[in-house]
């Protein structure tokens, strides 16, 4: 879809896939709960 969004409206492939995940990821900050979610703890190797 962004190669034809691309083509028909003269914007890149890459503008139109970056504002798709833009707009992904507001979504998800909207809907997304993370109070119960804790940080990994990584030993060092």
């Amino acid at each position: 879809m962004a190669l034809r969004l691309a083509k028909a409206l003269g914007r890149s492939p890459e503008a139109w896939l970056a504002m798709q995940d833009n707009y992904d990821l507001w979504q998800a900050r909207k809907t997304t709960r993370l109070e119960d979610i804790k940080p990994m703890e990584f030993a060092a190797a």
